[in-house]
Order: C-alpha cells, then structure tokens, then sequence
C-alpha cells in the first residue's frame, strides 16, 4: 500500500517534461504538480485569527485610554 502523500516523477508527454505528482494523480485536483499544493483553511483558525486580532485592539486601546487618563 502506498501513502497518499508519496511522490513520482513522471514525464508528460512520454520524454516530455518532468513533473512530480502524487498517486492520485490527476484525479487528486492538485493542478500541474502537486507540490505546488495551496493549504486549505479552516473556519476554526480564521474564528481564532478575529479573536487574537481583537484582543490586541481591545488591549492596545485599553493602555491608550489608561495611558491618556
């Protein structure tokens, strides 16, 4: 059994150029080469990005305020 992540090197055409592409490939979606792979995000780390992002602002203008005063 192979990994899903394992890697060959194939030419396309045949004495073509050389791509390194996964097991399932084309079927996998991953384009050209699959090493060019985009990271997929997750709505669980881009709800906990807003919330650190807020916290800064909220503690940045807490100390401006309590600075200012």
């Amino acid at each position: 059994m192979q990994h899903p992540l394992d890697y060959e090197r194939i030419t396309i055409p045949p004495h073509g150029t050389a791509r390194i592409v996964c097991h399932n490939w084309p079927t996998c979606g991953c384009g050209d080469d699959c090493t060019a792979l985009a990271p997929t995000e997750s709505p669980v780390a881009r709800r906990i990005l807003f919330a650190l992002m807020f916290a800064v602002a909220a503690i940045g203008a807490g100390l401006l305020i309590a600075g200012l005063s």
